[in-house]
């Protein structure tokens, strides 16, 4: 992995940590979550114009852009609820720990990518320091759902990984964050309709800075990782994205006063070798 593909990745992790934070502080507001698709999607979709003349659409792509537009919205909608049940520095660790784990078997199986023994290495240990993070005796503070619905976030954070990986080999990566966007805001539209409108008016009258937030950094994080999708492997890059369960779990403990123990600190140095690691 070049230099340039690592800071690149860094970077996205850095926005992704940020805009999870956000979503934390607000947890259980699906508006904010909505409106931030809508807000993406007028953007993505105003910015994908001049590379639709170069897009020949068949079946295959269509499916798939479906297929990752309904996982990416998914994701969304659970994250909000996942947020609820738990501390962002215990549960994060947990979606984005069991969502590397799968894409990086994924990618192996289904995209034949070949990893060297170190990158391996490098891989198994971020994973591992994601699970040191996780853990915690006292689970007072994170109950058996959110820790469910925190794997229902990774599984789709696998899912939507290797289809995305597929699309930017075909397609631009602007016109691929649209149609996911795009899609969110469609599929959800009735639910907002009939069960939030309260909270939608709230969300319109008080909270616009922080969906806005949301929609920037969001969107800058993902685009970001899909340029990168067409340069370098996807296990390489999830490995090293994973950065952001370290800056979560400082967000989480200077911001929140969530509890950061010995044992977290152990995990954070895990992630950090094994980023060297996949790096080398």
């Amino acid at each position: 992995m070049s230099t340039l593909t690592f800071l690149l990745v860094l970077c996205s992790a850095l926005l992704h940590a940020s805009w999870n934070f956000v979503a934390k502080k607000y947890a259980g507001n699906y508006s904010m979550i909505y409106l931030s698709f809508c807000i993406s999607s007028v953007v993505t979709c105003t910015l994908s114009i001049p590379f639709l003349s170069d897009v020949e659409l068949n079946a295959t792509l269509v499916t798939l852009l479906i297929t990752t537009g309904i996982f990416h919205a998914v994701y969304g909608f659970v994250l909000t609820f996942a947020y609820q049940n738990g501390d962002i520095s215990t549960l994060y660790p947990i979606v984005r720990g069991s969502g590397i784990a799968g894409a990086v078997l994924l990618s192996i199986v289904l995209l034949h990518e070949n990893l060297t023994s170190v990158a391996g290495l490098g891989v198994f240990t971020v994973i591992s320091g994601i699970a040191i993070l996780s853990y915690r005796r006292n689970r007072a503070a994170t109950s058996p759902k959110g820790i469910f619905l925190a794997l229902v976030c990774g599984s789709l954070i696998m899912s939507y990984t290797i289809f995305d990986k597929l699309l930017v080999t075909e397609l631009h990566p602007i016109p691929v964050m649209a149609a996911s966007q795009l899609i969110s805001t469609i599929m959800f539209l009735p639910y907002v309709l009939k069960s939030r409108r309260t909270e939608m008016r709230f969300t319109l009258k008080t909270l616009m800075k922080p969906t806005v937030a949301i929609s920037i950094i969001a969107t800058s994080s993902y685009l970001i990782i899909l340029y990168v999708m067409q340069i370098a492997p996807v296990s390489r890059i999830v490995a090293v994205r994973e950065a952001s369960v370290v800056f979560g779990g400082l967000a989480g403990y200077i911001l929140l006063k969530e509890d950061f123990s010995k044992t977290r600190l152990i995990g954070v140095v895990f992630v950090m070798i094994g980023i060297i690691l996949v790096k080398l």
